[in-house]
């Protein structure tokens, strides 16, 4: 999804067109009754026409002229608009050590200046916004603020506000200890929320630096970018490490902070939903705007010119929700298996960046619910995409296995092939070795098998294959290894058993294939198979404890006695020279 606080701006601009101005007589906001409040509602407001206003021109504007009276708690009035100023009428007891703090809170509003007048004469006059260095700022807060007590009776509040930005102006008055309390409570909802998308980014990151697929480092950037973004547009990491970087680096910061993520999650959903492979042009598409809407905002960094960029800034967001969504429905249409999960977290964490967007224009109660919102849908939607690429991880092992076991076992009988034997057997040798325990093997090869397919077909070959396949599978022992070797030969391997043994089981072997038959159309078929014996010597003969050969020669001891037994009539059992 694209970065929230700046589709905010986008999406407030275009509502602000829409939303009605209301004139109407200002209430008076009573601290005593409401201590904490977002103070859209109270505010009476009017935007400049020409020139700046001095406080007291402002004043006699405001007593002569029809302005707007709030009609939400958040006063949002679109981007780059004319300066705007507010009104609030206070009324306090006066209480003595009571202190209240006044907030805006968007960070990126570039001057702000308010008065406080009591009695006709001013009380206070604080100066601030993003656009001051964090020394010339009234509090060292992520946004403007500034604490001070009231005298008792009504003291009006006068407030400028001027920004290249977008003029979202959610005035918030409270208690003092009600504020510290409020910035406490974000801190743990911010570090929670924040929490989550991290650990679920390193975790993928490490996934990535383990089996690298690249849709896995990608969403680390995604998350990871979005993270240190949110920091950004929410001033903390403007507070933490930039505070003397100079007027109007946040705004540039917010912007290309954004450009990290916006492409490594564009990058990542193309990637993660196949779309090259169904929808290329689409895919040529999604490449551009992670190439040129980021190149045309370096070169409004290039040329200073901060509504340039920010302007390229609003196309990429657009297009980057516009685009998640179309990726999305196209992969439900070609029909990728995660396409619909992924649909539904990035719809529902549009939908509370739309919640939190119409809570800021003033269409919504603006509170720390809705406008939270958007890291709630945003920490939804890392969890839901987490669970996704866990399906992908899951799936793709799965498909790992199957692969392995298929390139490993014969399609035909269902045995091990050569791969598999080998995979299997060398395992095993080895520890036979080490324990300087018995091993034999038995080749055996079905007589005349070419003039059982030329007679009866390859299909009834097949079947004499899959029969002498289930005849040693079903007289094998559960650690012997059999392998289909090639074309009608089949090895086993017989862990703990000397050359002796395995002779006679190999002349069982061969009385059962005898005995066996198949029925066809050409009538029953008989076949019958040679079999060349190796292995070690029965312990009582043995002269040592070790092979002096490998598993290899063992093989090709029985290979030559299978030849002889082939070169003298078939149907026989022979042993090879024994090993060790």
């Amino acid at each position: 999804m694209p970065s929230p606080q700046f589709l905010i701006r986008w999406i407030s601009f275009c509502l602000f067109l829409l939303v009605p101005s209301v004139s109407g007589a200002q209430p008076v906001l009573d601290l005593n009754q409401q201590p904490a409040l977002t103070a859209g509602e109270y505010s009476n407001y009017f935007q400049e026409s020409g020139e700046p206003l001095s406080l007291s021109q402002a004043i006699t504007q405001f007593k002569t002229y029809p302005v707007n009276l709030g009609t939400s708690q958040s006063i949002s009035l679109g981007i780059s608009v004319a300066p705007v100023w507010l009104k609030v009428r206070l009324h306090t007891d006066g209480e003595a050590g009571k202190s209240y703090r006044f907030s805006t809170e968007t960070p990126w509003l570039d001057h702000i200046d308010a008065w406080l007048v009591h009695e006709g004469r001013v009380i206070e006059h604080v100066v601030g916004g993003d656009a001051l260095p964090y020394a010339q700022r009234p509090m060292q807060y992520r946004y403007f603020a500034f604490e001070t007590e009231l005298p008792a009776g009504e003291t009006q509040l006068y407030l400028r506000v001027d920004t290249l930005g977008p003029m979202a102006i959610p005035l918030r008055i409270s208690e003092s200890t009600r504020a510290i309390q409020r910035d406490i409570s974000s801190s743990y909802q911010y570090g929670f929320l924040y929490g989550i998308m991290i650990a679920l980014a390193l975790y993928n990151l490490m996934i990535y630096l383990g089996i690298r697929h690249s849709e896995y480092g990608l969403y680390a950037l995604y998350l990871l970018g979005f993270v240190i973004n949110s920091l950004s547009y929410t001033g903390q990491l403007h507070t933490w490490f930039t505070p003397d970087w100079g007027p109007y680096f946040q705004d540039w910061l917010d912007i290309f902070l954004m450009i990290t993520y916006s492409i490594a999650g564009l990058h990542f959903a193309r990637i993660l939903l196949k779309t090259r492979q169904y929808a290329p042009t689409l895919d040529r598409i999604t490449i551009g705007v992670t190439v040129f809407i980021p190149a045309g905002m370096l070169i409004g960094a290039l040329l200073n010119n901060l509504t340039l960029s920010l302007l390229l800034a609003f196309i990429l967001n657009t297009s980057f929700a516009v685009l998640f969504i179309i990726l999305g429905i196209q992969a439900i249409r070609h029909q990728v298996a995660t396409a619909r999960l992924f649909v539904i977290c990035s719809v529902t964490a549009a939908t509370c960046i739309c919640i939190s967007t119409a809570a800021v224009a003033g269409l919504l109660p603006y509170n720390d619910v809705t406008f939270k919102l958007i890291e709630v849908g945003m920490a939804f939607e890392s969890i839901c995409l987490a669970f996704l690429l866990a399906q992908r991880f899951r799936l793709t092992e799965t498909e790992k296995r199957v692969a392995l076991h298929t390139a490993r076992v014969d399609p035909l009988t269902g045995l091990n092939n050569r791969r598999g034997f080998e995979h299997a057997a060398y395992p095993l040798w080895h520890q036979q070795l080490r324990s300087k325990r018995d091993v034999s093997v038995i080749l055996m090869d079905i007589d005349h098998f070419k003039k059982i397919n030329d007679r009866y077909g390859h299909t009834l070959g097949d079947e004499v294959l899959r029969s002498v396949a289930s005849l040693l599978t079903h007289s094998a022992r559960r650690s012997d290894i059999i392998a289909r070797w090639g074309g009608e030969e089949f090895l086993i391997l017989l862990p703990d058993t000397n050359k002796e043994q395995a002779r006679k089981h190999a002349e069982q072997l061969r009385r059962l294939i005898e005995s066996s038959k198949i029925d066809s159309d050409k009538g029953e078929i008989h076949f019958t198979a040679s079999f060349g014996v190796s292995g070690s010597a029965p312990a009582a003969l043995r002269q040592n404890d070790s092979f002096g050969d490998g598993l290899d020669d063992l093989i090709n001891a029985a290979d030559n006695a299978l030849y002889q037994v082939k070169e003298t009539g078939r149907n026989q059992v022979q042993l090879g020279n024994a090993t060790g």
